[in-house]
């Protein structure tokens, strides 16, 4: 497997730059981007950064990341992922890690991001927009007309597995709709498939897409939901995951092919699913992957010989590389 090799550096060195880590947010994952700013922040310190860690609902923000040379992006959720902090950050003429404007918008919007990736020969699920003002009982006997049950209800425009639950039969469906409307949601639907979860991380080398390897995820639940993502004990990783490698390849291929449609740039990691037939279909695409030293992106590089502290560099360096 081909693996990044290191990219150009800036014309600074690192005791020259001052780094503001963006961290926290508003966002339903605000905990795991406090964490992953801490690790990120760790990393960048011992490598010879001067850092700031800046958290983006502080109401001097605006002022505060003007002072920085380039802002690494250690959050995740709305208002990081989608496209607005990205914005943000142009028109301020700062620097910052992970994909721009259009490529966080389109993978943010799950239904969207399925459209691009599909036309690019990614191989999805079909899904089911829900509207807004249908009633819950009529939008799921709608969705049961088009798709087989069980079914995974998703909320557009979320991550970390926020606004996810399963339904088995119409009135489970109809519950479903009712109780993540309620919460706010707008929704879309699929078909559940019980399989594997599998993950791929992407690394750019000189903006050449790399694929990292495959990771499964081990958890007891019906799937990856947002408790266990948050819960240690409620998960685990296998790194390399144990797939033929037919379908080893066909995961990575898929993941590169995503990462390229959705304009990304620098990293991202994309979710996959593997059905008892061995089959799989890519479920989305994150372009800010959680960067703690204990998740998935991290893992994936340490299995080719990246060490965090040089994942972390990397990520950084992208922040001046052109991008789509």
């Amino acid at each position: 497997m081909p693996q990044p090799t290191k990219p150009e550096t800036h014309d600074r060195r690192p005791a020259d730059t001052v780094v503001g880590v963006l961290t926290g947010g508003p966002s339903r994952e605000r905990d795991r981007s406090l964490a992953t700013g801490a690790d990120v922040a760790q990393a960048l310190t011992t490598l010879g950064y001067r850092i700031r860690v800046l958290d983006t609902i502080d109401p001097a923000f605006a002022d505060q990341v003007r002072a920085v040379d380039v802002a690494f992006l250690a959050l995740a959720g709305r208002h990081a992922e989608d496209g607005r902090l990205q914005g943000f950050l142009e028109t301020s003429g700062i620097p910052y890690t992970g994909s721009g404007v259009r490529a966080s918008a389109l993978a943010m919007h799950k239904p969207t991001a399925k459209i691009v990736a599909g036309a690019a020969g990614v191989p999805v699920l079909a899904g089911v927009l829900v509207p807004d003002t249908q009633a819950a009982a009529a939008a799921a006997e709608d969705v049961l007309a088009r798709l087989a049950a069980p079914v995974i209800v998703k909320a557009r425009a979320e991550g970390s597995s926020i606004g996810i639950a399963v339904a088995r039969d119409r009135s489970g469906l109809t519950q479903v709709l009712e109780d993540l409307r309620a919460a706010g949601h707008r929704l879309f639907v699929e078909p559940f498939v019980e399989g594997r979860t599998v993950t791929v991380g992407i690394l750019e080398s000189d903006g050449d897409p790399v694929p990292l390897p495959a990771a499964e995820v081990l958890t007891a639940g019906e799937f990856y939901d947002h408790a266990a993502k948050n819960s240690p004990d409620l998960h685990s990783f296998r790194c390399p995951a144990d797939l033929p490698d037919g379908t080893a390849r066909g995961i990575r291929e898929a993941a590169r092919r995503a990462h390229t449609a959705l304009g990304c740039s620098s990293h991202s990691r994309s979710d996959f699913v593997i059905a008892p037939d061995g089959g799989f279909h890519w479920l989305e695409l994150n372009t800010l992957p959680a960067l703690r030293r204990t998740a998935t992106l991290p893992l994936t590089a340490a299995a080719v010989g990246i060490g965090y502290e040089e994942l972390v560099e990397r990520v950084l360096r992208g922040a001046f590389a052109p991008r789509d």
